[in-house]
């Protein structure tokens, strides 16, 4: 819908505060905490992504993106160039294939898996520089948070997946950012990004994830563009009667959440809880609890006989696969993690082929692994705020004995954050799957020195390697 001049929207709408604040945002009004968190979002997420290069998902959605996108000067990971619409939705399905991106509680949301590689693909299209791509990157993450938490984690539980409703928001607002959009302008491409948002959790353990989070990238920078060429869309989208709040969010919308916007990070509150192991969050803590009760114990595989999970709801919503088959399943599997965590005292990436998961010793290892729903987990407000996927896990040894291990939060969790080096090996591990170790650890310096980099261009260029090229 085109609006006539004298009928333009309300400053007061949440689409509009929102693009008001995405458009006045500068470098140098981003705290260096904040900075600091945003940097370890990209480095980490591009990381991922490099991983995730060698999947048959992000295979498959780059193939659709180059006989759908026209050549442009943003780089695909996987190798060429196309617009920056086809380059995020490649790039965002390569950094989200592998469920090894960062969450956040402002919306159970993968924020950095759709902002990152979209703020990268459009400041990169657009000519600009790592400070440039870093001020993008916090308008999209702050912009999509900040409307999560306006309308409650609600939408989460009942069944929507927000990585993709919310992440065509912060896509719109990176790729604004580094359109340089004003306002009112991007506005529209907020509220237009809203009117087409959707996504379900039913989809977990596919494919279909992690190109949903690509096809709100894709719709994020689409709306960023349509409005940059004259399109205008009613900016209370959020608000009307017939609207996202009231379809989607059980009418259910604070809009003093948005008053902090610029003043209260959500980068730095709730926070970012950055991977350790290559699976959904939720198994995490149980992941966790198995390590450090078997290390305490002395306990081998061979020493146990069951263990017990007891979780709170929305894990088990979450881990719905108690005999995976694929990895994709594996990664929603609580008995999976544990098995694996039993056998070979950690999850990692080379756990998750087809070959590893077929192997009878680990099919019999995840036979002893039970879960436990906790009807009552978040009647207790404390609990509900500290532990939201916590674990109580019980091993029962083959002589009888019991050991119990509450774990509230995971590592790699806002309350037990990793450490530099934990994070740099992260790092690593993954982008030298696609690139090698040498051309990794010469890539992770230059990220951490990403506002040094004036020419986005040559950020992926590698001395030995043909790939992302």
């Amino acid at each position: 819908m085109t609006l006539p001049p004298d009928d333009l929207p309300s400053p007061t709408a949440a689409a509009r505060r929102i693009g008001d604040w995405v458009a006045g945002l500068q470098r140098s009004d981003v705290p260096e905490p904040t900075a600091a968190v945003a940097l370890d979002c990209i480095v980490d997420t591009l990381g991922v992504a490099l991983a995730g290069t060698r999947e048959a998902a992000t295979r498959l959605a780059a193939d659709d993106a180059r006989e759908s996108y026209a050549v442009g000067p943003s780089r695909l990971l996987i190798g060429g160039r196309l617009c920056a619409e086809g380059a995020a939705f490649a790039n965002v399905a390569a950094a989200h294939v592998l469920d090894f991106d960062d969450n956040s509680y402002a919306g159970f949301v993968h924020g950095s898996a759709v902002v990152v590689p979209t703020a990268l693909a459009m400041v990169e299209a657009a000519g600009g520089t790592g400070g440039d791509l870093l001020t993008a990157v916090v308008a999209g993450a702050e912009a999509q948070y900040a409307l999560a938490e306006a309308v409650g984690n609600g939408i989460y539980h009942a069944g929507w997946w927000t990585t993709a409703l919310f992440g065509t928001v912060g896509a719109a607002a990176a790729s604004a950012k580094a359109l340089g959009l004003d306002g009112r302008t991007a506005a529209d491409a907020i509220a237009f990004a809203l009117c087409g948002t959707g996504g379900l959790r039913a989809c977990f353990g596919t494919g279909a994830k992690p190109l949903l989070a690509a096809q709100a990238a894709a719709n994020g920078v689409q709306a960023a563009r349509l409005a940059a060429r004259g399109l205008t869309v009613p900016h209370g989208v959020v608000e009307d009667p017939r609207g996202f709040a009231r379809l989607i969010a059980a009418d259910h919308f604070d809009p003093t959440a948005l008053d902090a916007l610029g003043r209260r990070w959500r980068l730095l509150a709730p926070g970012i809880d950055t991977k350790l192991y290559p699976v959904c969050l939720s198994a995490h803590a149980a992941i966790d609890a198995v390590r450090d009760l078997m290390a305490e114990g002395g306990l081998t595989s061979r020493d146990i006989r069951a263990i017990d999970c007891r979780v709170p709801p929305v894990v088990a919503a979450n881990l719905t696969y108690h005999r995976p088959m694929t990895a994709g399943e594996a990664r929603f599997s609580l008995p999976f993690a544990v098995a694996c965590a039993m056998l070979h005292g950690t999850l990692a990436l080379e756990h998750l082929d087809e070959a590893a998961l077929a192997d009878p010793v680990l099919r019999q290892a995840m036979t002893c692994v039970s879960m436990t729903v906790d009807p009552w987990w978040n009647a207790d407000p404390d609990r509900a705020r500290t532990a939201p996927e916590g674990a109580e896990v019980s091993i029962e040894t083959m002589e009888g004995e019991r050991f119990v291990r509450f774990c509230a939060s995971a590592r790699g969790t806002v309350a037990r954050p990793l450490s530099a080096a934990e994070h740099a090996a992260k790092f690593r591990t993954c982008a030298a799957r696609a690139v090698g170790l040498d051309e990794a650890e010469r890539l992770h310096r230059k990220l951490r020195q990403l506002e040094a980099e004036s020419d986005l261009s040559r950020l992926f260029d590698f001395t030995h390697h043909a790939g992302c090229s």
